[in-house]
């Protein structure tokens, strides 16, 4: 007969399920603290405490995700980036290599339970998506392209060159006269830019991967104290006697290196290393002069090159 645990009227804890699974693997399994899930991405989405509004509850469910990042497991890591290498591979890509300058804030503004968000890998590992990485590589192509030109509008500029349709369309004439009108640089340039990134018509040759990191990353807490929160909430005007809020919030530690690559989209014709190449320049310029993800303006978010 089983007895309650000593203490109060606690049910003792029932025998676990026998796993269906061979004997190394139950092992395995077995001699991980099941109490606890010991991913930090999976802590940040499901497993912190509630912190009911609380900033300093809310600060300590961020420090449970950065004692859990201190704990991942390398060999995980070095795992997905050699499979990470081999997708590249596959796609025929280019690998490059970048550190954060400063602190790097991904994903920022998505929902989750402690009110700022952060992405995460499903392996519990910071993730820097290929298709912001694309928008940072787009944005700098344009700029770029801008610079050549007398003067342009960029938003004008992004529409016209994605522009496309039968060869009598408005915007096919606007575009084929607009090309007429420049130099070789500008032509050369603006050719590769609708390669890369597609048209209103057309999907891009280039993937541009998700980045992820070379070495297990350090996560650090950061904080925002909003001064008017009643003011910034819409109801009251700014006012002296209005107390600051504190937002925390994580980030990645300043010198972590991440690997970025941009391959070649299948069904396409045979890869031209002069576009990847060109992809990417953009790429890799755009994330040490524009940087990517939240607060770029604030410093954050901006890469050098190793």
């Amino acid at each position: 007969m089983n007895r309650p645990a000593s203490g109060g009227n606690r049910r003792p804890r029932a025998a676990p399920y026998p796993l269906p699974l061979p004997e190394g693997a139950r092992a395995a399994f077995g001699a991980l603290d099941r109490g606890y899930p010991q991913n930090p991405g999976l802590i940040f989405d499901r497993y912190v405490p509630d912190w009911y509004g609380q900033p300093v509850l809310k600060k300590q469910g961020l420090q449970m995700v950065v004692e859990a990042a201190r704990k991942a497991d390398a060999r995980l890591l070095e795992a997905w980036n050699r499979r990470w290498e081999g997708i590249v591979k596959d796609a025929r890509g280019l690998i490059f290599s970048l550190k954060t300058a400063w602190r790097l804030v991904a994903g920022l503004g998505r929902k989750g339970p402690l009110e700022a968000g952060f992405t995460f890998h499903r392996y519990g590992f910071p993730v820097l998506p290929g298709s912001a990485i694309k928008g940072v590589a787009r944005a700098w192509a344009l700029t770029e392209i801008a610079r050549k030109l007398p003067s342009y509008d960029l938003r004008d500029l992004a529409r016209l060159l994605s522009a496309d349709g039968k060869p009598d369309s408005a915007a096919r004439k606007a575009f084929e006269e607009w090309y007429s009108q420049q130099s070789d640089d500008v032509r050369q340039l603006a050719m590769a830019f609708r390669a890369i990134f597609g048209t209103t018509a057309a999907a891009g040759r280039t993937v541009f991967f998700d980045a992820i990191p070379a070495r297990l990353p350090v996560l650090e807490i950061d904080v925002m104290n909003p001064h008017y929160p009643q003011y910034y909430g819409g109801s009251e005007a700014p006012a002296g006697w209005q107390s600051p809020t504190p937002v925390y919030f994580l980030t990645v530690r300043a010198q972590t290196e991440f690997r970025f690559a941009v391959g070649w989209r299948r069904g396409m014709a045979e890869p031209s290393i002069q576009l990847l190449d060109q992809a990417v320049e953009w790429a890799r310029t755009g994330l040490t002069e524009i940087g990517m993800g939240a607060k770029t303006a604030a410093g954050y978010g901006y890469f050098e090159r190793i």
